[in-house]
């Protein structure tokens, strides 16, 4: 119900700033763009906030999570520790995002590059939520929903590699964009998935 008013409240907000999100998919630029407009980054942190909570309740629907000790959390519970592994992961990034932003050399796009990721949570926010909607409504087995729910959450976030990875090529090279990928990127993501099968 919660996460139903918190869509329902930023719907204006996100009205405003979809053909912006939506131009990211394609083009890398229309993330500098966001960034340059105090307007639209703040619209597009506040969507990115909001998202975190549907986002949550459908890695917890469909067990993004079902691994090792997660499994034996009580049900009342499952939710919560949900949201909380993604918001220490989110947490895990920007602190990544800090040390690393201590010597970049171009502090505002460097930030650019890493703040475009939200564009794309926010997006495979929505896409998740409706596509978890129709399987609910399709009868679709629960473990073929989950398959499809990742598969759409693995493109999403390659994407969000892609783009963040040409957003640094504009002013770095090569190595250094790896080098920051794995930083930013990798190093959490793995400490993730790391995290879920050792516990």
């Amino acid at each position: 119900v919660l996460a139903t008013l918190l869509l329902l409240i930023s719907l204006r907000i996100f009205i405003g700033i979809a053909p912006r999100l939506f131009d990211s998919l394609t083009r890398w630029k229309a993330c500098v763009n966001i960034d340059a407009s105090v307007q639209l980054k703040n619209d597009r942190n506040t969507l990115a906030v909001i998202a975190t909570l549907p986002m949550a309740l459908v890695a917890d629907r469909y067990h993004f999570f079902s691994a090792g000790i997660l499994d034996r959390i009580p049900e009342e519970w499952s939710s919560p520790v949900t949201l909380g592994i993604i918001v220490v992961w989110l947490l895990i990034r920007h602190l990544c995002f800090y040390f690393c932003s201590l010597r970049a050399p171009r502090p505002e796009t460097f930030r650019t590059a890493h703040k475009s990721f939200f564009n794309y949570w926010i997006i495979a926010t929505l896409l998740l939520t409706l596509t978890a909607g129709i399987i609910g409504f399709s009868n679709i087995p629960d473990e073929a929903g989950r398959t499809i729910l990742l598969y759409e959450l693995a493109v999403m976030y390659l994407i969000a590699i892609l783009r963040k990875s040409q957003i640094l090529l504009s002013y770095c090279g090569p190595l250094t964009t790896f080098l920051y990928l794995c930083a930013l990127e990798f190093i959490p993501t793995g400490a993730l998935i790391a995290g879920c099968i050792l516990l």
